[in-house]
């Protein structure tokens, strides 16, 4: 026998101890358990009620009905300044129009807005390839980097996407049926719980402060918070609500829910406005459930816009 084996066996043995950590910290986040900017976690395949179960909303939240989601994974955190500015450096060098100052941010841990759809789905092929992945958006057959078109997206694909809005909705609601914000031990909401504006006319809003979240109200004017500054939900996803907006890849349809397929919709074919999901730091209660819907046109960039990318599950 080599008098070293035993020596060799127990250095490999470490490596994969360490190989295997190092895995489950960037899939789990930081050891102070504090998210970091490009974990995802997987959101698994199954069956929700979609849309407004206490009959409060508008009526674009309705019927309720029952959707299949593949799995995928998706960004624990909203985009942050700090990714952002390291993916769109990498793409202004590699062909795509787009650059750091696309994206504004409060400071490098917070999320980037004052992005527009477009840029939000160019830099998701952008971060694609720069983790050398297939790009999802095509623009007549070849890879989307600049311009405002309407790309087709390959489903197939490995790379970064926007989520459907039905991919979004199952992962707000963290695994829980009939709740209305993205936590699930209680439906109401407080300045504990995430960063939009209290308003005593809703009953569920039951915080003792009101107005702006108190610590992200200094300066000029209120601002984004952290990303993971509040507690994450079911799946371990921070900031579904409140916050900023995030971009959803399907077109708004107003009725969309009366024919929505059962397995994996993604929206009507065609459209005006792109939609918005979870509110922002300005937004009431009422903005912040679950189930509410908002569109915006794809051309859009203002301080209340910003996204999370998904992937399909390998």
């Amino acid at each position: 026998m080599n008098e070293h084996q035993p020596l060799k066996s127990a250095l490999l043995t470490l490596l994969l101890v360490l190989a295997a950590v190092e895995i489950l910290g960037s899939a789990m986040g930081s050891a102070d358990g504090q998210p970091q900017q490009e974990d995802m976690t997987l959101i698994p395949a199954g069956s929700f009620t979609m849309g407004d179960s206490f009959s409060e909303g508008y009526s674009d939240e309705l019927p309720t009905h029952t959707v299949v989601v593949s799995a995928f994974v998706m960004d624990r955190c909203e985009i942050t300044k700090a990714l952002w500015d390291t993916v769109a450096t990498w793409a202004a060098a590699h062909g795509y129009d787009l650059g750091p100052d696309d994206g504004a941010g409060q400071a490098a841990e917070h999320p980037v807005y004052n992005v527009s759809w477009y840029e939000a789905v160019k830099w998701a092929n952008a971060r694609s390839e720069r983790d050398e992945l297939t790009p999802c958006y095509l623009l007549g057959g070849d890879v989307y980097r600049r311009g405002q078109g309407v790309p087709d997206c390959s489903w197939t694909a490995d790379g970064y996407r926007l989520p459907t809005e039905a991919e979004w909705e199952k992962a707000a609601r963290g695994g829980a049926e009939g709740r209305r914000f993205s936590w699930s031990d209680a439906d109401t909401i407080d300045h504990t719980r995430a960063n939009y504006r209290s308003d005593s006319r809703y009953s569920y809003d039951v915080g003792p402060t009101r107005g702006h979240h108190p610590e992200y109200d200094g300066g000029p004017t209120p601002y984004t918070s952290p990303v993971g500054s509040f507690a994450a939900n079911g799946y371990g996803l921070y900031d579904m609500t409140g916050n900023v907006w995030e971009w959803c890849w399907d077109w708004y349809g107003e009725n969309y829910y009366a024919f929505s397929p059962e397995s994996d919709p993604r929206g009507p074919s065609g459209g005006i406005y792109r939609t918005g999901r979870g509110g922002y730091w300005d937004n009431v209660a009422y903005v912040g459930r679950v189930a509410y819907r908002t569109g915006d046109r794809p051309a859009v960039e203002d301080v209340d816009l910003g996204f999370r990318l998904v992937r399909a599950a390998p």
